[in-house]
């Protein structure tokens, strides 16, 4: 009978086991040193070596001659334990056996010395299945068990677990493990089968396994059976997921606002029977892809894709904002919800497109935020129809409700051209931004594309985006701003807006006036 590749390629020694050091090293030297414990809990999610890793030590405490830790696999123990012939290892799997009765019967086994072997061994799988009684069954039988008998309990679920078990097992956490690791270990079983594979199929198929080496066998499984050569289209289409090139045609469409374009896409991803939610899912992790290249200096260490498709997302990412590429994920997080409550996928991913590749997406992040902006809008018609023109009409800003909007003339033709003359470009500016990642990548990015310039005591800041005129005005930000201005140029100025700088500078100006007057010792009312 044909052997599934995640058996037939389980790790028998400790050495085999994949991204588990934390664990496997310390086994090996407790072995070594014969300081067994007699209860261990291994913590972790599927697919990371739980199971391989307590029979490997199964094997390891009953070899006959262990070498360096790891069982040798030769001797009569290791043999009887591969095959079954040696009963003293036992294997329970606790969501079927988790009774008081199943447990009490475990206690009288444990009471008889091994037929054979050198210790009785529990392998008590998803442990956190257990019910109450039958933990507290187990209690005293695991605080002091006799001298012959060894437990190992494996859980997904640690958090399950009652911590008078915690208190007395050695606990070990297994990671998720690293794609490149799972990618080198698909190449190698690859190999010993005579299948060809494209690295970059193998790192697919780490990513869609995330973390869990027998989910990546187990889709390699699949995959051999479409044939013996394996690419990157073979894995997507085994896997039921979206060619990256349709995520990164929808991602130009939203960055577009061509909802044509990203609703003809969806139909024919519909059409050939893509299944929306997972669409939907795919699409948000490419869109967090474009998160960390927006927000950090090495995301290539993070984000494991092809170069090819590296290259397309890192230029996908400098032409979207970080605010829109955020509101993005939140707003495919919210239709994931919903389509998995039982909204019509098609119709909800068609309104999700349409919502992303409109000229305002909102967050639900601020659920009153779409009422503020329709509250305003309707204040600005109202001021239109009173006779009052564009340019005499200022909203301070989209947080604020229409019952706060109030006319603002803004300064003169004459009054900017004055202010401009003395103003020279800032040329460090860029350095100041970088600096100011040190205290926050977001806070920083909603300075890209900015320029500045330098009149007299002032820096004057000019953008096309509100959201850095938004941060001006709060004071934190405001000083952190002129930190790391004074840190790159060594001197201190005050902020403005060069556009229009009586919008800002009055505001920093007052800051530092209620600073100077502190200073002085006259009494300052912060909330006044």
């Amino acid at each position: 009978m044909y052997q599934v590749l995640y058996r037939k390629y389980r790790p028998r020694f400790f050495s085999d086991v994949i991204g588990q050091p934390q664990v496997t090293e310390t086994l090996r030297n407790e072995i070594k040193t014969n300081r067994l414990a007699h209860a261990y809990l291994f913590t972790g999610s599927r697919g990371t070596g739980k199971t391989t890793c307590s029979k490997i030590l199964s094997k390891a405490v009953n070899c006959l001659s262990p070498v360096d830790g790891d069982p040798c696999g030769e001797c009569e123990m290791c043999r009887g334990l591969d095959d079954g012939s040696v009963l003293d290892v036992v294997e329970i799997d606790a969501a079927s056996n988790n009774g008081v009765d199943d447990i009490r019967m475990l206690r009288e086994e444990a009471a008889f010395t091994p037929a054979s072997a050198r210790y009785r061994v529990y392998i008590i799988d998803e442990v956190h299945m257990l019910s109450i009684g039958a933990f507290n069954a187990l209690l005293k039988t695991l605080e002091e068990p006799p001298p012959h008998v060894l437990f190992i309990l494996a859980t997904t679920e640690v958090h399950k677990i009652p911590a008078t078990i915690l208190s007395r097992c050695q606990r070990f956490d297994f990671h998720r493990i690293d794609p490149s690791d799972i990618a080198d270990r698909l190449v190698y079983v690859c190999q010993q089968e005579g299948v060809e594979i494209e690295r970059d199929a193998a790192v697919l198929i780490a990513v869609i396994a995330d973390g869990a080496m027998r989910d990546a066998l187990s889709l390699l499984d699949q995959c051999i059976g479409k044939g013996t050569e394996i690419t990157e289209k073979i894995v997507r289409d085994t896997a039921g997921l979206a060619d990256k090139s349709h995520l990164i045609g929808l991602t130009d469409a939203v960055a577009k606002k061509d909802s044509a374009a990203a609703i003809t896409l969806i139909d024919s991803l519909y059409r050939n029977s893509k299944d929306m939610a997972r669409l939907c899912e795919e699409l948000t992790a490419h869109f967090r892809e474009l998160m960390l290249i927006k927000t950090m200096k090495a995301p290539r260490n993070i984000i494991v894709m092809s170069e090819d498709d590296y290259a397309s997302s890192e230029k996908q990412a400098k032409e979207l904002s970080l605010e829109k590429i955020v509101s993005t994920i939140d707003i495919l997080q919210t239709a994931t919800e919903k389509m998995l409550r039982g909204a019509n996928r098609r119709i909800e991913m068609e309104l999700t497109a349409i919502k992303l590749c409109s000229e305002k997406s909102v967050s639900r992040t601020d659920p009153d935020l779409s009422l503020r902006i329709e509250g305003i809008e309707k204040e600005l018609e109202r001021l239109k129809r009173s006779g009052v023109s564009d340019n005499q009409a200022y909203i301070p800003s989209a947080g604020v409700t229409s019952r706060q909007i109030m006319p603002a003339q803004r300064p003169s033709a004459d009054k900017m051209e004055e202010l401009r003359k003395n103003a020279v470009p800032m040329t460090n500016w860029p350095e100041v931004i970088d600096e100011m990642k040190n205290y926050s990548h977001t806070v920083a990015a909603g300075f890209e594309g900015s320029s500045a310039y330098i009149s007299g005591k002032y820096v004057l800041v000019d953008s096309t985006n509100d959201i850095c005129f938004e941060l001006l005005r709060k004071q934190n930000l405001r000083d952190k701003m002129r930190d790391s201005i004074k840190k790159v140029t060594g001197q201190e100025y005050k902020l403005g807006r060069y556009s229009y700088p009586d919008e800002v500078v009055k505001e920093d100006a007052l800051s530092e006036l209620v600073k100077d007057l502190k200073s002085a010792g006259i009494p300052v009312d912060d909330n006044k």
